[in-house]
């Protein structure tokens, strides 16, 4: 069983809009060293992406250029931590909300198997939904439809910063505007 609708929706918008974060920060590192090809920092997790980039931010660029790079990965740590913490919980239902399970031992073998498919994927809107966040194991509130559409927001405010960002970085690289990209020996 699932959450309702609303917010099985709003899971897989985080869910694309940090995977479209995670090809904005592949391509920014890309454009932050051009001797790695983006097919290989396209494969590489969040986390290293990051550190790369936050590195190569440190010795390719000087300046506002600089600064503006290294805050922009603080942003996307902050944005993936959040996507993470929903992406990588389980949403449980308290078991007062369950179907009672007389329905299913009243079942014949044939019907079982159709009763327990519609009922492991129905969608169920509840306000007793709680979620188990990452490393832990008790049930805590789960976040309201509202912090879901803010999370997603964040995602992609970042990817647009970081979208923004390649650009300026490939401008200072190729032509010194903005003055900022230190090329290597």
């Amino acid at each position: 069983m699932y959450p309702g609708s609303e917010v099985l929706q709003e899971v897989g918008r985080i869910t694309i809009a940090g995977s479209r974060l995670d090809l904005a920060m592949a391509n920014l590192w890309h454009h932050l060293d051009r001797y790695v090809p983006y097919e290989e920092t396209r494969k590489r997790a969040g986390a290293e992406q990051d550190r790369w980039v936050r590195l190569l931010a440190e010795v390719r660029l000087v300046g506002p250029l600089r600064d503006r790079v290294l805050k922009a990965v603080m942003a996307t740590e902050d944005a993936r931590r959040r996507r993470n913490n929903v992406v990588h919980q389980d949403w449980v239902l308290e078991a007062r909300h369950e179907r009672p399970l007389q329905e299913l031992l009243d079942l014949s073998g044939e019907e079982e198997a159709a009763y327990l498919h519609e009922w492991q994927r129905q969608a169920r809107d509840s306000l007793a939904w709680q979620r188990i966040p990452p490393r832990k194991t008790q049930p805590e509130p789960a976040p309201s439809l509202d912090e879901l559409i803010a999370i997603e927001r964040v995602l992609a405010r970042v990817t647009d910063e970081i979208t923004s960002l390649t650009f300026v970085v490939a401008s200072s690289r190729e032509f010194g505007i903005p003055i900022g990209y230190v090329h290597p020996d």
